[in-house]
């Protein structure tokens, strides 16, 4: 039997880190926010934060992922690793992270410069129907 291995996330960009290497690769890594919500039994409604440790690795993924800033609105795909060592201790750790294959940004500075510039079309508040030259890297 096939098992899929995949993750969608659309949410809010926490600490960007951007990591270049001798070598000339770079890796970046973003904490990134999704909210769920819920009611509770008294009827007040309760928000719940998720923070997911995201890596963007592949070269020409992670040089138009350098441009990530924190507050950004970001769409991600990629697939959930463990990542496990053993410290100096001798304990053992493990970290779950998203190793990103595709993201999308939606920024608020991108917003207020298309709302600026009287030559663009407006947007019809879709993100999905943008037709910018930045297709899903």
């Amino acid at each position: 039997m096939s098992t899929i291995n995949r993750v969608v996330l659309l949410g809010n960009v926490g600490k960007v880190e951007v990591k270049d290497f001798d070598s000339g690769r770079k890796l970046v890594q973003i904490s990134l926010a999704t909210q769920d919500g819920y009611k509770k039994a008294d009827g007040t409604w309760e928000n719940k934060t998720e923070w997911h440790r995201c890596i963007f690795a592949i070269p020409q993924l992670a040089e138009k992922a350098a441009n990530i800033q924190q507050g950004d609105k970001i769409y991600i795909e990629g697939s959930i690793n463990t990542n496990a060592w053993t410290t100096k201790d001798g304990d053992k750790k493990e970290i779950k992270e998203i190793s990103c294959t595709i993201f999308r940004t939606f920024t608020k500075a991108a917003n207020k410069a298309q709302s600026a510039n009287a030559e663009q079309p407006k947007s019809s508040g879709n993100p999905f129907d943008d037709d910018s030259e930045d297709p899903l890297f």
